[in-house]
């Protein structure tokens, strides 16, 4: 049975949405929203009326191409942007928990089966295929299994932003065994990621040491690190404080970042990267590391909640950097904004 809101899929079959037909740099893309068919509800799925859309790295390197040598999924044509906030719509059957008028959250990824990491096309088990990616568009359609609600308090803005930089913050975090009295530096503290990784590592009851410039420096302090490093004037392999640390988390992809790591963590001891692949992919190929891998992100309700959580009693902050409007000019203005690295925050786009 399927469940319709008052504006029924049948009064509306189009929206407009940015539709990717050639891999290639997102500065040759067409970024202008195109009138297309409303995607279809499958069973088990829930069909979203989008709010807000955030932009995150991965974007317009998958539009690029980049990601194809991963064996990851290239749908042509496909529309792109994992994280979306909206309200639910209709209700695919076999659905139950929601209903229509819902506000709901989500990141469109790998749904989290038990696999080492996840990218954008499940890929574990015997998962039903899903559509890939989605969210830069009027409506999406979601597996209701990837799909949390969003509290009251917390904005549209804020639930879109949250979902995918902060999945992989925590489940960063629990790989390399961040917990009470554990020690972690986390490279890149004002990046997206790196800057709710602190909060939730200290939440965690850790010790954080992070990396900042001196442009971010009072920005990333807001996030309750215990010690903060200006990169540009010390080396933070060379820190004497940091000799025998428990975990490095390279949230950047610092160039060197898994050699110098080797300078002060303890043995036995984690490194994790979700920017650069020097590690490799097997976490337990590395004698004098607990756990040593680049790392992806999976889809998990139960993590979307608890950051959810989280923000609705503030004791999780993301800040929204700048939202920009669902438009050719909005759209191209988010992806310069995005590919320029100075974020201090997330770059959203609202409908």
């Amino acid at each position: 049975r399927f469940t319709f809101s008052t504006e029924t899929m049948s009064e509306i079959k189009t929206m407009k949405a940015i539709v990717v037909k050639e891999y290639k740099d997102w500065k040759s893309q067409s970024l202008a929203p195109v009138e297309v068919e409303k995607p279809k509800l499958e069973t088990g799925q829930l069909l979203i009326k989008a709010k807000a859309a955030a932009l995150n790295p991965i974007d317009p390197m998958v539009m690029a191409g980049l990601l194809k040598g991963a064996g990851w999924g290239q749908p042509s044509p496909y529309v792109p942007g994992y994280d979306v906030s909206g309200v639910v719509e209709a209700i695919g059957e076999g659905v139950e928990g929601f209903k229509v008028g819902d506000e709901v959250f989500s990141v469109n990824w790998s749904l989290d089966v038990g696999q080492q990491m996840g990218c954008h096309n499940d890929n574990a088990g015997d998962q039903k295929k899903g559509p890939i990616a989605g969210t830069f568009a009027e409506y999406c359609v979601l597996p209701a299994n990837k799909v949390s609600k969003k509290n009251s308090k917390v904005s549209f803005e804020q639930a879109a932003a949250v979902a995918l930089v902060g999945t992989t913050a925590y489940q960063s975090l629990k790989a390399v065994g961040v917990g009470k009295e554990s020690k972690v530096l986390i490279l890149g503290g004002s990046g997206a990621v790196g800057y709710l990784g602190c909060q939730l590592a200290k939440s965690m009851g850790a010790y954080v040491a992070t990396t900042a410039s001196a442009r971010t420096m009072e920005y990333v302090k807001t996030t309750g690190a215990d010690k903060i490093i200006n990169y540009r004037e010390t080396k933070w392999e060379e820190c004497e404080d940091l000799k025998g640390i428990d975990a490095v988390f390279d949230s950047i992809g610092e160039n060197g970042g898994f050699e110098k790591a080797k300078k002060i963590v303890k043995e036995g001891g984690s490194f994790v990267s979700i920017s650069n692949p020097d590690a490799g992919h097997s976490p337990t190929a590395h004698k004098e590391f607990k756990y040593a891998s680049f790392f992806c992100l999976k889809t998990s309700v139960e993590v979307q909640d608890k950051l959810m959580g989280m923000l609705a009693n503030e004791t999780l902050k993301i800040n929204i950097e700048k939202t920009f409007p669902f438009t050719k000019d909005g759209v191209t203005e988010a992806f310069t904004a995005q590919t320029a690295g100075k974020a201090m925050g997330k770059y959203v786009i609202t409908f």
